[in-house]
């Protein structure tokens, strides 16, 4: 078969961009991420390339593009900040011409597993070096799609990564046997989901108020707006103890405090908390001895509070000095907004068998979704039940298995029932073991693709009609095959297509 025209190639740019556009970013539609990569898969075996590449850069840049907005606005981050939306496209582009040149070489059931998992692995790599964390993953998706989304307690998000884009991979190879392996894949994937989901621990419920007051916190204590906003939170306080909540959970820095001045504000929640018979659980920025955006509990006893500082600080915005420790009491833990995007630091409080995370969050408002589902995703690899305060955002209760016991937005008070418990994973356990099992995978097409194809699986390739033109082996874009004297269809030399057009369409098709 020759090439496909450019028209074609343009057109399936597209409708990966459209597919990915509402597929992935601050709000998605769970379906068309599954979707969106196999336009680009389908043609890019009959393309040259460069035309491969550039057709799977632009698609999925364009749907990438939903973030601009978001990180330029919301975010007021620099122009510069857009390169890392060209790096990810990047990270896709290398995807596929992974899987074009298996494919040409006639490899397509190494090419249908190689990609994706290539496509995790960097994933992963890009998670654990980004200031941002797994931010960008595709993994969040999916996060509410039961029982597909109880898989990351076995592989972490890595496992949903590779998933999402299997099946644009097996597609694309159009080999029959991979399509009944892909079926298994999917079989074995929800049968699991099912299992989990009704294996929910059993435990004792405790009933937690998530709240959020009207207005904008982050205010200084006490000659500024910070008694205003205390007195706000004051009543809302009493009034979820009154409902029976045991655990009171506060948003993300509503108050401004330094060190001088903290002894004296705490004291003001330290009575809150003995009052009201309460686990009271406040975010405040403390400002002095190097800021740090911290965490604390009082409790009813009159105990010195449990403290946790944030680890992973919003790089341009928050200019405090990260925290180094995990906090926990009983077997409760501390974390805050930002910190739940990097599944590494959720897998340390599942190792120390965490039964319960309160998480103080502050977000953007367009992006409380996203990020409230980052939050339940750590859940479920993990096995531990959330509540999450996102003032400006979502006001979430998350079990052991990422379902939604109650969610609102604020300003609200949020009460219900959350059953805390150990539910240990795989996940916990082993760590990012699928993501480097993706690595050994990807690397292991990457030394197929650069030894040479049989002449029979050339020959295949003919049968199957893929582009003879790229079919030896060479490099990653299959233009510098090794063997250039092979005999060739009419208008092709040497395996090349002969000199005549630079648009790379086959020339029957200018006709």
């Amino acid at each position: 078969m020759n090439y496909v025209s450019k028209w074609v190639a343009l057109a399936a740019a597209l409708a990966t961009g459209v597919l990915l556009y509402f597929g992935s970013g601050l709000h998605a539609i769970p379906a068309l991420t599954w979707l969106a990569p196999i336009p680009v898969f389908f043609v890019a075996t009959r393309l040259r390339p460069g035309a491969a590449a550039l057709t799977a850069f632009i698609g999925w840049l364009l749907g990438l593009s939903n973030l601009v907005r978001y990180l330029l606005n919301d975010l007021e981050l620099p122009v510069i900040a857009l390169a890392f939306l060209l790096l990810l496209a990047g990270v896709f582009t290398l995807t596929v011409l992974l899987f074009r040149g298996l494919v040409v070489r006639g490899h397509p059931v190494i090419a249908a597993f190689a990609a994706p998992a290539l496509w995790a692995a960097l994933d992963y790599l890009i998670a654990t070096v980004s200031p941002h964390g797994a931010f960008t993953s595709l993994a969040y998706t999916q996060t509410e799609v039961a029982p597909i989304n109880q898989i990351v307690s076995l592989t972490g998000p890595w496992g949903l990564s590779f998933l999402l884009l299997l099946p644009a991979a097996v597609l694309a190879a159009r080999k029959v046997m991979l399509v009944g392996v892909l079926v298994l894949v999917a079989a074995g994937t929800c049968l699991y989901g099912v299992v989990r989901l009704h294996g929910t621990p059993e435990s004792q419920p405790v009933k937690i108020a998530v709240l959020a007051a009207e207005g904008a916190d982050d205010a200084g204590w006490p000659n500024a707006a910070g008694p205003a906003i205390l007195d706000r939170y004051r009543p809302m306080i009493t009034d979820a103890a009154r409902a029976g909540a045991k655990i009171v959970l506060l948003p993300e820095k509503i108050i401004d405090v330094k060190t001088t001045a903290l002894p004296q504000l705490s004291q003001q929640f330290q009575t809150l908390a003995t009052s009201n018979k309460i686990e009271l659980v406040v975010g405040l920025t403390v400002l002095g001895d190097g800021d740090h955006n911290r965490a604390l509990i009082f409790h009813p006893d009159g105990a010195a509070p449990t403290a946790y500082d944030k680890h992973h600080l919003i790089p341009g915005i928050e200019p405090y000095t990260p925290g180094d420790q995990l906090a926990t009491y009983h077997s409760w833990g501390l974390m805050i907004c930002k910190d739940m995007d990097f599944p590494a630091l959720g897998r340390q409080y599942g190792q120390l068998d965490t039964s319960l995370l309160l998480v103080p969050a502050l977000d953007f408002e367009n992006d409380g979704w996203l990020h409230s589902r980052m939050a339940l995703l750590r859940g479920i690899e993990n096995g531990i039940p959330i509540a999450r305060a996102g003032a400006q955002g979502r006001l979430t209760l998350t079990d052991a298995n990422g379902r939604i016991v109650k969610e609102t937005t604020g300003p609200a008070l949020l009460v219900g029932e959350l059953r805390p418990g150990i539910d240990r994973t795989l996940y916990t356990a082993w760590g990012d073991w699928f993501a480097w099992l993706c690595g050994l995978v990807a690397l292991a097409g990457l030394v197929r693709l650069r030894s040479r194809g049989r002449r029979e699986s050339i020959r295949h390739g003919q049968l199957r009609g893929l582009p003879v033109a790229d079919l030896p082996a060479g490099n990653v874009a299959g233009d510098n095959a090794g063997d250039h004297h092979r005999p060739g269809p009419a208008g092709v030399a040497g395996g090349r297509e002969a000199p005549g057009g630079s648009d790379g369409v086959h020339r029957s098709e200018r006709r």
